[in-house]
């Protein structure tokens, strides 16, 4: 699991006025596409002047989704701002990204700000998802351009239930599709916490060490976005606004069931992720304890040896041994014998096995 800044926010200075927005140069240019269908027909509209959304929002009898790629113009969105009548606070989190996920009720719509994850060869990425429902229309804002969208949009071309039903079950079949792509995420990351407790068992170093400081920095980014997302699935399973019908309410239970399986999953890698470093932390505590034990008899040996040098070398006149003519060899072969008596002594005691 790639590694991402966990908390990096886009927010104006301090002080500024409510509403105000945070765009990001890098941010790529707004890209509008409609999509307007009924249970008979459906039309898809690549739209590059806002206004041009106006004669096709409004219209009754007809769901209107609006998907709106890339945040890099503050003119076009306050232009959709001012068409869809959007709260200025609505916008200003829009912009200032990344959001808590949350639901908030205005007066003319629905606001809701999710996170999209998905796997691009291997790599998260991440961006902010913002809704705004209101009685005609579903607004969608995304930070860049690709998404998890297309099987949504497959199975409106193809007439599904989709078609039958309102603004609300859109919503819910976006918001599905965007908790169902947590789990490849979630499996990835397990996958490679899995495949680093094999190699950890094996050999453990620094390199291994960085890629667990990795993957437990992406559980915590995980973690900080599932558990507010529980909460706002939550409040739209409750049905406790009136832009969800009751009967849609009942599909967004069975998403909240797909947000508490994911918080499982996560937990479990988690522990995980936990129970590797206590590994790491307890190999570097044995490997250190090897050392000291090495150390410790290298020193134990040398006790005696000094002791023998120590006498045989103080400065005294009268020392007989000294006039042999064998007291250097024997001196030294009694050394070697000792040093081998008691390596032999800690052999015998198995303080050179290794637990």
């Amino acid at each position: 699991m790639a590694k991402s800044k966990l908390f990096t926010k886009r927010k104006p200075p301090s002080g500024s006025v409510p509403g105000t927005l945070s765009i990001d140069d890098s941010s790529p240019f707004p890209v509008m596409k409609l999509i307007t269908f009924n249970e008979k027909e459906m039309e898809e509209i690549t739209v590059e002047d806002p206004s041009l959304l106006e004669k096709h929002i409004f219209e009754k009898g007809r769901v209107n989704w609006i998907d709106v790629q890339g945040l890099g113009d503050e003119k076009t969105l306050r232009r959709l701002g001012e068409i869809f009548k959007l709260h200025p606070l609505a916008l200003e989190d829009i912009t200032n990204v990344p959001q808590i996920p949350k639901v908030e009720e205005y007066e003319n719509g629905l606001f809701i700000c999710l996170r999209m994850i998905r796997l691009e060869e291997k790599e998260v990425i991440s961006e902010q998802v913002s809704f705004f429902v209101g009685e005609t229309f579903v607004l969608t804002f995304q930070e860049r351009y690709g998404d998890v969208f297309d099987p949504v949009r497959q199975r409106m071309r193809r007439g599904s239930t989709i078609r039958k039903l309102g603004n609300d079950f859109t919503v819910y079949a976006l918001i599905d599709t965007i908790i169902d792509n947590y789990f490849p995420v979630l499996q990835e990351t397990g996958s490679s916490l899995e495949a680093l407790e094999d190699e950890m068992i094996l050999k453990i170093n620094k390199e291994k060490l960085q890629k667990l400081y990795e993957l437990k920095h992406g559980l915590a980014e995980l973690k900080r976005i599932l558990w507010p997302t529980r909460d706002a699935i939550g409040q739209l399973a409750r049905n406790e606004n009136r832009y969800i019908d009751g009967k849609t309410a009942l599909y967004f239970r069975d998403v909240y069931d797909h947000v508490i399986q994911s918080i499982d999953m996560l937990d479990l890698y988690r522990e995980l992720a936990s129970e590797l470093m206590n590994v790491y932390l307890s190999s570097m505590s044995n490997r250190m304890n090897e050392i000291m034990k090495v150390l410790t008899i290298i020193s134990t040996i040398f006790i005696p040896l000094s002791f023998v040098a120590g006498v045989y070398g103080m400065n005294f006149h009268f020392m007989p041994e000294l006039e042999l003519k064998w007291a250097y060899p024997i001196v030294l072969l009694a050394m070697v014998a000792i040093a081998g008596a008691m390596l032999y002594f800690f052999h015998k005691k198995g303080w050179f096995r290794k637990d």
